[in-house]
């Protein structure tokens, strides 16, 4: 294709596991995920040690799930703010071509990757409120372990993804108009 054909995006590109396929599996590598698994394995021994772990895993859950769904809820939409800054940033005579070599796809993947992550932290949190208060305990102590786990691991991807944000804006200022 040379450089004066437009590229044509297929649906797939533009759905979330299109753009996981083209991306791959590079989004996992990184310090985010081994850092929250093992943040949560500590928090889980804290609780284990207290000889109790479903009545401390309860407790916790009812300690801390509306604070996590709010902070999950703000950060969801300051990730979407994100999102608008970092496609401002991109200098428009330059998305053709990182559209056809499907660098747009790996820098916008993310994005939608940190959305979803605190989506799902708010739906979690969602469940532990209700199923605290409707006293159905069976399913708590493992659904606050994933609590833990989703919520560090989509903060410390936030971060990440605030990275990303900080090495686009350098990139973009050395190119001249």
């Amino acid at each position: 294709m040379n450089e004066k054909e437009e590229y044509k995006l297929t649906y797939e590109e533009t759905t979330f596991w299109g753009l996981f396929k083209i991306t791959g599996f590079n989004e996992f590598k990184n310090w985010s995920l081994p850092l929250a698994v093992i943040f949560t394995l500590w928090i889980c021994g804290f609780i284990f040690k207290t000889g109790r772990f479903s009545e401390g895993a309860i407790q916790v859950s009812k300690d801390i799930a509306g604070a996590l769904l709010g902070a999950s809820g703000g950060i969801f939409g300051i990730v979407i703010a994100a999102l608008t800054v970092t496609i401002a940033l991109f200098h428009q005579a330059l998305l053709p071509g990182m559209l056809r070599s499907k660098l747009l796809h790996s820098y916008l993947f993310p994005f939608w990757k940190a959305v979803g992550l605190w989506a799902v932290n708010i739906f979690v949190c969602l469940l532990l409120i209700i199923f605290n208060s409707i006293k159905i305990n069976c399913y708590i102590p493992a659904l606050i372990i994933f609590e833990i786990f989703i919520f560090l691991y989509s903060t410390f991807y936030t971060v990440k993804l605030s990275g990303l944000v900080i090495q686009l804006a350098l990139q973009r200022a050395q190119i001249k108009e």
